[in-house]
Parts: structure tokens; C-alpha cells; sequence
């Protein structure tokens, strides 16, 4: 069973103090990069997360921060951004740079931050993205392969059956 959030939506949902959320969101950047194929990459950022502002303090810079990932991701993989990372409430009112930066790190946030974050008032000098989109077919679970081959083998049958029935019909007609 897997335990971790799939979806940044699932971050908000689990998270009930800042401490949660990061955590959270540290498990979510795990789960992506599982993620192999654009449709797979857009779908954890597609649905819209509760609002966290209401559920704890702080919960507005979690805001902020979802909506950022979302924008970034989105910017990685070349879709649109989802509409619901755009709201004004996902906003940081402050700026928010990394716990204990010096000026010499803050001006390295400011300047190296990517623009989705700066969008929000967030400055870090590194953004966390394990996201690396492989070249051809998406992967695929051992069950979608299972189903996959079963309906391979079910298609191989019938066609064989199809035959065979075409073959008798034939050679009853030819016998004399």
C-alpha cells in the first residue's frame, strides 16, 4: 500500500499543521518521480487543493507553495498550468526565504529562484524537482502488462478460431 500523496491535491488534504505539509510535500516530490509520461506528470497537478490558509496557521504560505510546484511542473512538461494555481490568495503577503539565509544566500534566492516561486514571494536558491520524463512509451505497472497480454492472447485465439472455422468451412464445401 502506498502511503505517500500521489497528487498535490492529497498533500493539502493530509496536512493539518506546516510540519505536515512539508513532509508531505517531500513524499509528493518522491511520488513524482514515478511519473513517466506528460499525462501522468499533469495529472498530480491537475486537481485543485483545499485551501490550507483556513485549516492552520501558515497554512497560506503552504498555499503558495503548492501552487508554485504546480505552475513549475507544468512549466517542466510544457502543458498550461492549472487555472486554480493562478488565485491571488495563493500568494505569499510576505516574502519567504529559506530559515536562517544570509543577505549572500537571499540574493542568491532572488536571483535563482524559478519564476513560478517568484510569482508567489518565494525565494529559494534550489527547487526540488525529480521529474525526468523518459523518451518513448510510458512505463506501465506488472498488472497493466498482465491485462495487456491477456488481451493480446484473447485476440491471437479468436483469429486463430476465425481461421480454422474458415478452413473446414472450405474443405467441406470442396469434398466431394
Amino acid at each position: 500500500m502506498n502511503l505517500r500523496p500521489a497528487t498535490l491535491k492529497e498533500v493539502a488534504e493530509r496536512s493539518d499543521s506546516i510540519g505536515e505539509f512539508g513532509r508531505h510535500l517531500r513524499d509528493w516530490l518522491h511520488e513524482l518521480r514515478r511519473a513517466s509520461s506528460r499525462p501522468q506528470a499533469a495529472a498530480v497537478i491537475a486537481d485543485e487543493p483545499p485551501r490550507l490558509a483556513d485549516k492552520f496557521p501558515s497554512g497560506a504560505v503552504a498555499d503558495a507553495w503548492l501552487a508554485a510546484y504546480a505552475e513549475h511542473v507544468a512549466g517542466k512538461i510544457g502543458v498550461a498550468a492549472p487555472a486554480w494555481a493562478f488565485a491571488p490568495w495563493r500568494i505569499s503577503d510576505e516574502p519567504l526565504f529559506d530559515e536562517g539565509a544570509t543577505p549572500a544566500l537571499r540574493a542568491l534566492a532572488l536571483a535563482g529562484s524559478p519564476l513560478a516561486f517568484k510569482r508567489r514571494n518565494i525565494f529559494t536558491p534550489s527547487v526540488d524537482l525529480p521529474l525526468t520524463l523518459r523518451a518513448g512509451r510510458p512505463a506501465k505497472s506488472a498488472e497493466e502488462k498482465r491485462q495487456a497480454n491477456a488481451a493480446r492472447q484473447r485476440r491471437f485465439r479468436r483469429a486463430r478460431s476465425e481461421e480454422l472455422a474458415a478452413l473446414r468451412k472450405l474443405a467441406r464445401s470442396s469434398a466431394p
